[in-house]
């Protein structure tokens, strides 16, 4: 979305308003957000997890470069004369996403210094984060150069440009029919040969190694939010955060899944393929689960035992997320939804994986932990075998 869509007057601009009145509106309502989240007061973790969050969102926004597309039937008809235009569009792309961002850490920095009423020191500390991460975050990602003309925008080949496009389209159709698996982040290139099952879920990781920064962080706030939201269960904020470092390496079975020519080259049982993908995301889970301990050490204190049965439930939820089967838009039932009537078919696809992440928690909180390992080998199972 460009400034001139939010400015059009049409139903980007209507929903510009309405999210911008209901996020002014949350300030009148701090005490009620206090008691909500449980919030405490001149607690410093609260930094902690909002300097994770930034640096979360400097890494995902601008150094993916995503502002990288191109229509390819403008490129064909009118790039050789218009390539200028093209250079300021990408580079009008790139500035609006940077300044979106640093307004909303902006405001998310302020919220959370007035919910959790956090040290006054905090205050410069989280506008010195916001700063820095967008000055550091530019350069990387633009280079520096004519602010209407970036090197990274005259630089991008048309090869380049097009791979964007097409990410953008798949997405795009992706949230537009509810088929959350086109939403999975693509790979990219690894020089690996592929022959066997375990090659092609090895290769798979490795071409999505760009995610375990994220992931890393993602681990640091899991262990910070504890005394941030101390009413939401240890079990519920690993569960949540777990699920989101670990799900974009589930990709590769994602692809697999969604590609009949690939699944048929390949040549191997479902059961296998999906055990495979079960043993490496148990790995990186085991090494996720290990930044988690250090970081609760770190912010003071030990990660309960309960929450580690629910990290195994989460590999399960990753592997039946990246396996489902492909949407079936046959379906006539419909239910109702926050968001208008869906067909059910399209609801489940949305719930499968997210359910098991739910059944883990839930039995973390009501079952004794040995209770909760036998739980979560069951859904392992289940995940692998269906």
């Amino acid at each position: 979305m460009t400034l001139r869509r939010l400015l059009s007057g049409d139903t980007p601009t209507l929903l510009a308003l309405f999210v911008g009145g209901w996020l002014i509106s949350a300030f009148y309502r701090i005490e009620w957000w206090r008691g909500v989240l449980g919030a405490g007061e001149g607690s410093p973790a609260p930094v902690v997890v909002f300097v994770g969050v930034t640096a979360v969102a400097v890494w995902s926004s601008l150094m993916r470069r995503r502002f990288l597309w191109a229509e390819p039937a403008a490129l064909t008809w009118r790039d050789f004369i218009r390539a200028h235009d093209r250079v300021h569009a990408i580079s009008g792309r790139v500035w609006f996403g940077w300044l979106a961002r640093l307004a909303g850490l902006a405001y998310l920095g302020a919220f959370v210094g007035a919910v959790w009423r956090v040290p006054e020191w905090s205050w410069a500390v989280m506008a010195c984060v916001v700063a820095v991460g967008g000055l550091v975050a530019l350069p990387l990602a633009a280079g520096v150069g004519v602010p209407w003309r970036l090197p990274v925008a005259a630089r991008a080949t048309r090869e380049r440009l097009v791979d964007g496009w097409r990410e953008r389209v798949v997405r795009t159709v992706g949230v537009t029919f509810l088929d959350p698996g086109m939403v999975m982040p693509p790979g990219r290139a690894v020089r690996m040969r592929v022959r066997s099952a375990r090659s092609f879920v090895v290769a798979g990781v490795l071409a999505r190694a760009r995610y375990l920064p994220a992931a890393a962080i993602l681990a640091v706030v899991a262990a910070a939010m504890r005394p941030v939201l101390p009413a939401v269960p240890d079990a519920a904020l690993v569960g949540v955060c777990a699920y989101a470092a670990l799900v974009p390496f589930g990709g590769g079975a994602g692809w697999l899944w969604r590609s009949p020519g690939l699944r048929r080259w390949l040549h191997e049982r479902d059961v296998v393929l999906r055990a495979w993908n079960l043993a490496a995301v148990a790995m990186l889970a085991a090494v996720w689960g290990a930044m988690l301990a250090v970081a609760g050490l770190v912010v003071g204190g030990v990660v309960p035992m309960t929450v580690w049965p629910v990290l195994a439930v989460v590999v399960a939820s990753v592997v039946r997320t990246a396996t489902r089967p492909p949407v079936d838009y046959s379906t006539p039932a419909a239910t109702d939804t926050p968001f208008g009537q869906a067909p059910v078919h399209l609801v489940g696809q949305l719930l499968r994986g997210p359910d098991l992440v739910l059944i883990g928690v839930l039995a973390a909180l009501a079952l004794p932990t040995a209770a909760t390992a036998c739980v979560a080998v069951a859904l392992a199972a289940w995940s692998v075998l269906r």
